[in-house]
C-alpha cells in the first residue's frame, strides 16, 4: 500500500534494486538515477510523505494578515456574506460535514488528507480576509447600511492547497505544496457596478507532510491574494475618481 494516495506504484520485484546502502561505482554518484533505482527513490520519498492509508482529517489555521481595528472615518462599505462557488470535483471526496470548511488536501483512490479550518467556514474566512484588506485601505466596513453606501459582493471560486506529485521534485526531495485563492468581486456604488477577480498563489517546499507545512503555503497565498485585491480595488477607485473629474 506504499504511496497509495499519491501514486499507484507497481509492487516491487526481485529485480528492483535496493533503495539504500553504499554503492561501489563512484562515478554513479554524480549521475541521475534511472529505471528501478529511480523507482526506489520515489518509493522512499512516498514513504516519508505517507502517514497511512485512508483519508486523514487535519486541522489547519489560516491567519488573516495585517489585522486592523475598523476605522472610525473613511468610506463605508457593506461586505455581504461570501458565496461558495468552488467546483465539486475535490469536495465530493471529503465527508459532507467537512466541505464548507475544507481548504484542500490530497486524495487519491480514497486515501490521503482532508484539510479543514480550525474555526469557521471557508466562506467566512474569505470574508474576514477581504474585510481586513478593505480596512487597511482606509474603508470602514459594515454589515448593513441605511444610507446610500458602497456595497461589495464576493463569490469564492478557489481556496485550496494541494501537494501534487512531481516525478523530478520527488527525486530531489523537494516536493511542493501549492495553494490558490480566487474570488469574484463585484462592487455597487449607486448605479455603478464594477467587477474583478482577485487571486492569490503560494507554494511551500516540504519533506514531511504536517499542518505547519500546509499552513505556510496557504498563508503565502492569502498574502498574495490580499495584495492583488488591494491593487484591483485601488484601480477601481482611481477609475471612479477620474470619471468624477471629467
Amino acid at each position: 500500500m506504499l504511496g497509495c494516495f499519491l501514486l499507484d506504484c507497481p509492487a516491487l520485484t526481485k529485480a528492483t534494486p535496493e533503495p539504500c546502502g553504499p554503492r561501489d561505482n563512484a562515478q554513479d554518484k554524480d549521475t541521475i538515477p534511472t529505471g528501478g533505482y529511480m523507482k526506489s527513490i520515489i518509493g522512499l520519498s512516498l514513504l516519508l510523505l505517507l502517514t497511512g492509508c485512508g483519508i486523514r482529517t487535519e486541522v489547519v489555521r489560516v491567519n488573516v494578515p495585517d489585522i486592523r481595528v475598523n476605522p472610525e472615518q473613511g468610506t463605508t462599505i457593506v461586505v455581504a456574506p461570501v458565496g461558495d462557488n468552488r467546483p465539486p470535483d475535490f469536495l465530493s471526496l471529503v465527508p459532507a460535514s467537512d466541505r464548507v470548511k475544507n481548504v484542500g488536501g490530497e486524495i487519491r483512490s480514497g486515501n490521503g488528507f482532508n484539510l479543514v479550518l480550525e474555526s469557521g467556514t471557508t466562506s467566512e474566512k474569505t470574508r474576514e480576509i477581504i474585510i481586513q484588506a478593505l480596512r487597511n485601505m482606509g474603508y470602514r466596513t459594515a454589515d448593513q447600511c441605511d444610507a446610500q453606501c458602497l456595497r461589495l459582493e464576493a463569490s469564492m471560486n478557489e481556496f485550496v492547497v494541494r501537494a501534487p506529485f512531481n516525478f523530478w521534485r520527488a527525486a530531489g526531495w523537494a516536493q511542493q505544496m501549492v495553494a490558490d485563492l480566487s474570488v469574484e468581486v463585484t462592487t455597487h456604488d449607486g448605479g455603478r457596478v464594477r467587477s474583478f477577480t482577485a487571486k492569490g498563489h503560494g507554494t511551500n517546499v516540504f519533506q514531511v507532510i504536517s499542518p505547519e507545512n500546509w499552513e505556510k503555503a496557504l498563508e503565502r497565498a492569502v498574502t498574495d491574494f490580499t495584495a492583488n485585491f488591494k491593487q484591483n480595488m485601488s484601480a477601481q477607485d482611481a477609475a471612479v475618481s477620474s470619471k468624477a473629474q471629467d
